[in-house]
């Protein structure tokens, strides 16, 4: 009998076949059905390091005699590949990265188990023209069982914008963007700080809820005590914005008031703050439109860019998987709007008196390489960026291949002078890749710095026969909670009476406890400070960041990893943290006590915690 590989891309678990069946998107392993979640997971130092240096290797192509790189150059040394999806490399924004991971393990183990069939069942055409192409070249009998694809049948306002062309999406983006951030332009924008002694800050004008009784005083739970240590020493601020609508300021005029309110302490708190919008204008909407035509016509000019997308040494085709992301980044929406973000942060720092140090909240995201090429291009000081949050280990973002981080060709990744991190687990993850130490500086974690008196004061809740209390962090991603909750459903059922449920609803996913009647859930909204030492196990979506805050008190923390991503929970690899897919071990988990959870490892290296900030008081006074 010829042997016989499968790829099962369904929800329902594939029926007995005459064959090895590696599953698409499940955890489940038994007989011959295999888990290719769990191989990416056993093998994802690997994984990573091929994807990452598939990357590499595509910026540096030559398409035409000329590297891809330098294609893209803007005219003043910089080029536009450093900010498109394909370099930037968010998992957040690009759901490729999942998929090329995943097939770079399959032929893994294609190689190595030489089957002399391959079958497809799938819905996914994109996926049969990379496996269709890659058993021809292996002269591997290929076969398509073609699902049915249910999503077909939806029809919404989503999925008709998803339809048109990107240049059709680039200009609705575009001018989206202007209306909606128009009234922006009436910001203050000339009252910048120009003494040696004040310090330039980009950020993000959200996170501002806090409990001081000034409601005049700036507060970002980004920036947490910074602010204060800054008035303390004698330092001005000149402050940035990125504005989002959200909750707590969802509309322009709303933030408008809020930063004149800000303003009008300038001279007291010695603070100013502005907009990056607020430098809109029609002159720059012309000069961005030009721009991206001619991004348009190098598009053009690079037509056959797809043989790029096989990488070294490699059978496979990438190109039916991350055309979209190309195409994206070329001449729609993400062009339009990198273009337009270059030219703002270009006018911006043009009008910014000279600073000697600057700082920018750091995910290495597209606007951070527009912000550092316009801050160098206009002879500032030193850029500092800080790494607000955790650090996941599938989160591309922050990995770069050895090569890009070294690089001194002509088009360099652009780089901050130095990178705060705020914790063990951040230094380690950059030291593993092999950052230089001189460019890694460490300081305390602003965000999570509530959590030096909280940890210190934490004693395990007494349960005197009590039920386990379980605390539920939602996630911001409506789907990743209702997984999550669906999970614990079943899990209730499968073995009753396990525990009380409290949920802490995301701010952007509010749950309703009458879609889950059988959880009786209470719903919560309090800040994780106020809540934790209620609690004896938390339940967490596989993204939140917020399972890092109960793992360092010392609290039992359970993550339900999705079937539809990799898994990036910050806790990934930490010890005592219990990861579950399965009604089966999410029940075990929650059947842990104070008792037999005595003696668990407590995160107390994660973050760099001390409420005086020293570090950071030499950061900004050196």
């Amino acid at each position: 009998m010829k042997s016989t590989f499968i790829l099962w891309d369904s929800t329902v678990e594939p029926p007995k076949n005459e064959g090895e069946v590696y599953t698409w998107n499940s955890y489940m392993e038994k007989d011959s059905i295999h888990s290719l979640r769990k191989y990416v997971e056993f093998h994802g130092k690997e994984l990573r390091r091929k994807y990452l240096s598939f990357i590499h290797d595509l910026g540096e192509t030559k398409v035409k005699g000329k590297q891809l790189k330098a294609h893209l150059d803007t005219g003043d040394g910089f080029s536009l590949w450093w900010m498109s999806l394909l370099a930037e490399k968010s998992i957040f924004k690009t759901p490729s990265i999942d998929t090329v991971i995943r097939i770079f393990a399959l032929e893994e183990i294609i190689l190595q188990k030489k089957p002399e069939k391959f079958v497809l069942a799938s819905a996914n055409q994109s996926l049969d023209k990379v496996f269709s192409d890659f058993c021809k070249n292996l002269n591997i009998v290929y076969e398509w069982k073609r699902l049915p694809n249910s999503s077909l049948r939806k029809i919404n306002l989503g999925r008709i914008y998803r339809a048109l062309p990107h240049t059709a999406k680039a200009l609705i983006i575009l001018v989206r963007h202007a209306w909606g951030r128009w009234p922006l332009r009436k910001a203050e924008k000339s009252a910048w700080f120009e003494s040696s002694s004040s310090i330039f800050f980009c950020s993000y004008f959200t996170q501002m809820f806090s409990k001081l009784s000034d409601e005049r005083l700036y507060y970002s739970r980004y920036w947490g005590e910074l602010c204060g240590l800054m008035r303390k020493l004698g330092l001005s601020e000149n402050w940035l914005q990125h504005y989002y609508p959200h909750d707590d300021v969802p509309s322009p005029q709303v933030a408008l008031d809020r930063v004149e309110c800000f303003n009008q302490q300038r001279q007291r708190e010695r603070g100013f703050h502005t907009f990056l919008d607020a430098y809109l204008s029609w002159s720059t909407l012309l000069r961005v439109l030009k721009r991206w035509l001619r991004l348009m016509r190098i598009s053009l000019h690079l037509n056959d860019i797809k043989h790029a997308f096989r990488p070294h040494g490699s059978q496979l085709s990438l190109w039916p998987i991350m055309r979209e992301d190309w195409n994206n980044s070329m001449v729609g929406s993400v062009a339009i709007n990198n273009l337009l973000v270059m030219d703002l942060f270009d006018i911006v720092l043009s009008d910014l008196p000279h600073q000697k140090k600057g700082f920018y909240l750091c995910e290495n995201i597209s606007w951070e390489r527009a912000l550092i090429h316009a801050w160098r291009k206009h002879s500032h000081g030193k850029l500092i960026a800080v790494v607000h949050s955790v650090i996941r280990f599938w989160d591309m973002r922050y990995f770069h291949d050895l090569r890009t981080i070294r690089s001194s060709d002509s088009y360099p990744m652009l780089q901050p002078d130095l990178t705060v991190l705020n914790g063990k687990a951040a230094v380690d993850a950059y030291s593993s890749i092999g950052y230089p130490k001189e460019v890694i500086a460490e300081a305390e974690s602003l965000r999570n710095n509530y959590l030096h008196d909280l940890r210190g004061n934490f004693s395990p809740r007494k349960t005197s026969g009590d039920k386990i209390k379980v605390l539920i962090l939602a996630d911001a991603i409506p789907l990743t909670t209702i997984k999550m909750l669906k999970l614990l459903e079943a899990t209730v059922l499968y073995a009753p009476s396990l525990a009380s449920f409290t949920v802490k609803s995301h701010p952007l996913y509010q749950i309703k406890s009458s879609d889950y009647p059988s959880l009786k859930l209470k719903v919560v909204m309090n800040p994780l400070e106020e809540i934790l030492s209620n609690f004896d196990i938390v339940y967490s979506s596989n993204v939140t960041s917020a399972s890092v805050d109960a793992y360092m008190i010392g609290l039992q923390v359970v993550v339900a990893l999705g079937q539809m991503e990799l898994n990036l929970s910050p806790l990934r690899g930490q010890p005592g943290v219990r990861f579950v897919s399965t009604p089966e071990e999410l029940a075990e988990a929650l059947q842990m006590t104070p008792e037999n959870m005595a003696g668990m490892p407590v995160g107390n290296d994660f973050f760099f915690l001390d409420p005086e900030l020293p570090k950071w008081q030499r950061l900004l006074t050196s």
